[in-house]
């Protein structure tokens, strides 16, 4: 049986929302932004950022999927939809849900950088740095935690508690 405990109420995710979309405006300055939301997980995260974001701003979503189960331990990454979208110029903001270990951002990110964008910052939900094994940066976390596994505001364990207006750590 999981043990679920609540992590960040719902307010303090509003607010840090909306403290992370000022520090991403003031980053760009007047300068269009777009906004690259990492499905499934930061799906919410990215609506709501967008909704507080002052002036120009677009965004799209892609799926950044990895296969464990090849073979000898390694794992390969695949990015769908990542051909259609046009960031040559563009003040680019990859928004992600929960990052740990950097090595699929990192990856995404190097991929990104052939597209030429004006800028390229990451944004998390949660940040674990604890759980590094690449040297990557987070530039917008909205919370920073060492441990747990988290589920909620679009954050799902197993197909569940998604849909919960707040986080919670599932042990």
């Amino acid at each position: 049986m999981s043990k679920i405990t609540k992590a960040f109420s719902a307010r303090e995710i509003e607010q840090r929302v909306a403290a992370l979309a000022a520090e991403i405006r003031d980053d760009a300055g007047e300068a269009p932004l777009f906004l690259l939301g990492i499905l499934k997980g930061a799906s919410c995260f990215t609506a709501d950022l967008l909704r507080r974001i002052h002036g120009e701003a677009t965004y799209g979503f892609i799926d950044v999927v990895r296969d464990a189960t090849h073979t000898h331990g390694e794992s390969t990454v695949e990015i769908d939809f990542l051909s259609w979208i046009d960031i040559a110029g563009l003040n680019v903001y990859v928004v992600k849900d929960v990052v740990t270990t950097g090595v699929i951002e990192t990856y995404l990110l190097a991929q990104l950088r052939q597209k030429n964008p004006a800028s390229l910052k990451l944004v998390a939900l949660i940040d674990r740095s604890d759980a590094r094994t690449v040297d990557l940066t987070v530039d917008f976390p909205a919370f920073q935690t060492s441990d747990g596994a988290y589920a909620g505001y679009g954050l799902e364990i197993d197909g569940r508690h998604g849909n919960l207006p707040y986080l919670v750590t599932v042990r």
